[in-house]
């Protein structure tokens, strides 16, 4: 997918102006009440919050005064919509969101968002210049998806059943066809992952390096400076200081570790999901605890990755030689979302496609031709061009499935504004003046 370069260095003017006009002239506490849904306030600073994710998420930039009004309404309007829609939700006892459903959703989020950018360096950049860190952003953005998978499963339940006739299609298809564009040149794919990963040595290696630096740290060094001199990427920044951290801010293992410190006390070498920790518990007040940590992540060495394109290349020879490519996919694959149906990952439009995919498209010349290994961010990919169709003009009778599912949603949003306009009526909703007159 072609990566749109975002600026958000009006980020902070942004939210500074809005927290600044909901306080302004009569020496107003700044977090004060900007709107009440039922018996839930919205605070000024919930709502400056929200405004900061997503002109981080959708790359907004206001130009002036007059477009930060507009996007602090339209945000608003948008929080009391969702709390309608989640005090909904929550008398249906048949809707359940699971941890793993959270997992999964708040990654493809991310992955969505990082796309905007030239490169992940260039969003976490963005994120360390709004005061943020990755997962500090994901502890933030985490309730926004859960409350938008409780919003889907709401609107299925409610809207499963809308049914949409010829008619209503083709008045559809009449109203908004001067609009719909022409069917670019689009590809069915199918492929197999193969992620680079680091083999036993190189993880003993690390872990053999984390258990001496702690022996360094035990015994009296510096902590801060081991941290500066030993800890990965961006960690070792101001001696490895995380700041004050709850228990639910970290991934388990770590957590686990963490707060079974005490003060001035280092944590054994504890293992997690992003590599080998060593953690130092500096203070605690009240459930949080200040700690630095050192992390060692286990990266594969240029070795592993040999081993990586020796793995691909013999797959891809297998496929070529007769094996099936469907059942290939299903053993190696490290795609989990595709994995299940062969590795297949459904329509595309050329132009979307990210840069290598296209390329690799140039050597596909027929259905059923195999391209590989091709290397992207996720890893290497051996991929097989399933169906091509041409770049060509929309037709009602032609893409008439399309033209229907567009049209169902069209009605299904139609549902949804009616359906939020009566829970207005019928739920207690103030919207109280953004800014001092």
């Amino acid at each position: 997918m072609t990566a749109k370069k975002s600026s958000l260095g009006p980020l902070l003017f942004l939210v500074s102006m809005i927290l600044y006009s909901t306080a302004l002239a009569a020496m107003e506490p700044l977090d004060r009440i900007v709107a009440i849904v039922g018996d839930e306030p919205i605070l000024s600073s919930e709502l400056a919050a929200q405004i900061q994710m997503v002109a981080i998420q959708r790359g907004v930039r206001p130009q002036n005064q007059q477009e930060v009004e507009k996007l602090q309404t339209d945000v608003l309007d948008q929080m009391i919509s969702e709390k309608l829609f989640l005090a909904e939700a929550k008398k249906d006892t048949s809707i359940k969101v699971t941890s793993d459903e959270i997992d999964k959703a708040l990654e493809d989020h991310i992955r969505t968002i990082v796309t905007q950018f030239p490169s992940e360096d260039q969003f976490l950049a963005e994120l360390s210049r709004e005061g943020l860190n990755l997962r500090t952003f994901k502890k933030r953005l985490r309730p926004e998806v859960e409350n938008e998978l409780l919003k889907q499963k709401l609107i299925s339940n409610k809207l499963s059943n809308i049914s949409i006739s010829r008619q209503e299609v083709m008045e559809f298809y009449n109203k908004y066809k001067d609009s719909i564009p022409d069917q670019p040149e689009g590809v069915r794919l199918a492929h197999i992952l193969i992620t680079f990963q680091p083999s036993k040595k190189t993880e003993d290696s690390v872990r053999a390096l984390a258990e001496s630096v702690r022996k360094n740290a035990a015994a009296g060094a510096d902590f801060a400076t081991l941290a500066a001199t030993y800890s990965s990427g961006q960690n070792g920044i101001n001696g490895g200081d995380l700041g004050f951290v709850s228990r639910d801010d970290a991934v388990p293992e770590f957590s686990r570790a963490a707060f079974n410190l005490a003060p001035g006390q280092i944590s054994g070498v504890v293992r997690t999901q992003f590599g080998f920790h060593i953690i130092k518990c500096e203070e605690i007040s009240g459930d949080k605890a200040h700690l630095r940590q050192i992390l060692f992540e286990v990266l594969p060495t240029p070795a592993d990755s040999q081993l990586t394109y020796h793995l691909i290349d013999s797959l891809k020879s297998e496929i070529l030689k007769g094996a099936d490519f469907k059942e290939i996919a299903k053993v190696f694959s490290a795609d989990d979302d595709t994995r299940k149906q062969g590795g297949e990952l459904g329509w595309f439009s050329v132009a979307d496609l990210p840069a290598e995919f296209q390329t690799a498209l140039d050597s596909m010349k027929n259905v059923g031709d195999i391209c590989g290994p091709v290397k992207s961010q996720y890893g290497l990919h051996i991929l097989k061009l399933l169906e091509h169709q041409d770049a060509r003009k929309f037709s009602f009778d032609t893409d008439y499935d399309r033209v229907k599912e567009m049209a169902r949603n069209a009605k299904t949003g139609e549902y949804v504004d009616k359906w939020v306009a009566e829970a207005k009526e019928r739920t207690y909703v103030e919207i109280r003046p953004l800014a001092a007159k």
